[in-house]
């Protein structure tokens, strides 16, 4: 007598096992392998390289923004014309006179990028305002 279980087929769980031959066995649990084809390569590499540069330029702007904040919180900025007979440390005095004016001199320097504290008559120079 033969019972039900003996006509059904034996189904086996095979996740890519590799039979004869060294090819992989394909069977109904299996996925077939991806593969990319040379446009698809270069389409991964391209927006792999926009994402990378989107968050460098994210990354840097977030950098700059925090950095140029905190120099100066609550101070606002005067382009200022040099007259003659004018120092950084009359502009100093004069534009933030509440602040300690060695301070205000190495502001103005470093907005101006300027290397020494010489001013010529004529010069255009940013200075912060108290």
């Amino acid at each position: 007598m033969v019972t039900m279980a003996a006509k059904r087929p034996i189904v086996t769980m095979n996740h890519g096992s590799v039979a004869v031959g060294g090819r992989p066995t394909r069977t109904a649990l299996t996925l077939p392998y991806p593969r990319l084809t040379c446009r698809g390569r270069m389409a991964v590499a391209g927006v792999s390289a926009l994402l990378i540069g989107a968050l460098s330029v994210g990354l840097a702007t977030a950098a700059q923004a925090t950095r140029s904040g905190s120099a100066s919180p609550g101070r606002y900025l005067s382009k200022v014309t040099v007259l003659p007979g004018q120092s950084l440390w009359s502009l100093a005095e004069a534009y933030d006179p509440d602040a300690d004016t060695r301070q205000v001199i190495q502001q103005i320097e470093q907005l101006n990028s300027m290397t020494g504290d010489q001013v010529q008559a004529g010069a255009v120079l940013w200075v912060p305002r108290g």
